[in-house]
Order: structure tokens, then sequence, then C-alpha cells
């Protein structure tokens, strides 16, 4: 029984891991989805050279779809980053 106990000690370590840098499942979660989010966004972006009508087309969402989610991750022209503040203020 030893050896099952033993299995378990991991387990329990990598859970304390998480607990201690205070950061649940669903936000590190809610993150990783919308980085690959962004990243498959970005990459239809590029593919139809910034046509937002064609890139929101080709994703299978709404044009507005497509405009929220660049906002949300503050995708403003092929010169901006995701969650960067580049592009800011300038028109």
């Amino acid at each position: 029984m030893s050896s099952l106990s033993e299995r378990q000690e991991p387990q329990d370590t990598a859970a304390e891991g998480v607990l201690n840098r205070g950061e649940s499942l669903r936000k590190r979660v809610r993150h990783a989805v919308r980085q690959i989010e962004s990243n498959i966004i970005r990459e239809a972006l590029d593919r139809h050279h910034w046509n937002r009508r064609r890139t929101a087309e080709a994703l299978n969402i709404s044009y507005r779809s497509l405009m929220y989610k660049m906002k949300a991750c503050n995708l403003r022209d092929s010169q901006s980053d995701c969650g960067s503040a580049g592009g800011l203020g300038t028109i």
C-alpha cells in the first residue's frame, strides 16, 4: 500500500502548486482559450490581408463578432499585438 500513497503525492504537490499561485483553473483555462482564439484570428486576418469581412466569413462568425473579438485582443491593425499597448492613441 505504500506504493499507492507514493503515487498520490506528486498529484497532491501539483495541486498545491496551482493553489499557491492564487490562480484558479477557470482563469487559467479562460486565458488559454483567449490566447488560442487570438492566434487563430491573427492568422486569419493575415491570410486575408486584414480584410475583416472576408476574415469573418472564413471564420464563420459575424462581422460584429469579429470586431468585438479584435477589440478584446487589441487587434486594431496589422501592427498591433494582442495584449500590447501598440497602436493606442493613433488614428
